[in-house]
């Protein structure tokens, strides 16, 4: 069992989690405990991860799936609670993120082409949007779990790139980001088409998905598509 709790997003209890427009995914594995993104900030990863009871100290590693800054604020709660955390690091930002995280007491691995880091958990090679972006893909005996910071290349090339490495294996959920906020009706009603074409058990829209999309995906899927919140933990 897969479980994915939400750490940072904007939706959530405002009276009991800091909501930023970023996203944070604390992912536990049958071994291994990992965060996706890092959020906006330090102030809502390291408080609402206490809020909801996640100890930082206890991550095996971390993932940022692109630079965006919604995705890698965080670098200085994790030195504070993590250091030598290895994090894996989007393409061509060495030099950027990666002096960051240096100056924070982490270890910053650039990805450039497809990584098993952990028992089941692979990491995309860097697939362009713009900008570059990585998928984390959980290899599980019911099919694929598919982690999205914002789905900036689009859902059919993220899903060629994924095919390239696992040939016809189910998708069994994606969750994270579908960078359909501010997207043309035309845009989500094409995502649709390729999301019944993917047929996943489960979507999990979080961050820049956007309500338009959300609210047509359900209309279409129906409890295919899955709400949850900062503090929600879904298992897969």
């Amino acid at each position: 069992m897969i479980n994915a709790t939400v750490i940072v997003d904007r939706y959530g209890d405002p009276e009991k989690y800091v909501l930023r427009r970023g996203l944070a995914v604390f992912i536990e594995t049958k071994d291994n405990y990992i965060l996706f993104d890092l959020g906006p900030d330090s102030e809502s990863l390291q408080r609402n991860a206490e809020k909801i009871g996640i100890d930082l100290e206890l991550l095996d590693g971390a993932i940022i799936s692109h630079t965006h800054s919604s995705h890698i604020g965080g670098i200085n709660a994790l030195g504070w609670s993590s250091p030598f955390l290895k994090i894996l690091i989007p393409f061509d930002s060495m030099k950027s993120i990666g002096r960051i995280i240096k100056n924070n007491g982490l270890v910053p691995i650039e990805i450039l082409d497809w990584l098993n880091p952990w028992p089941q958990v692979y990491v995309t090679p860097p697939v362009y949007g713009p900008p570059w972006e990585h998928f984390l893909v959980i290899n599980t005996p019911r099919g694929l779990i598919v982690f999205s910071g914002c789905m900036h290349p689009g859902l059919r090339k993220t899903i060629n790139v994924i095919k390239e490495k696992f040939g016809d294996k189910k998708i069994y959920a994606l969750i994270g980001g579908f960078h359909l906020e501010n997207a043309l009706e035309s845009y989500i009603e094409n995502t649709i088409r390729e999301l019944l074409k993917v047929n996943p058990e489960k979507i999990i829209p979080l961050h820049c998905s956007g309500s338009l999309f959300i609210s047509r995906a359900r209309s279409v899927l129906g409890n295919k598509v899955v709400e949850v919140k900062v503090g929600n933990t879904i298992s897969l």
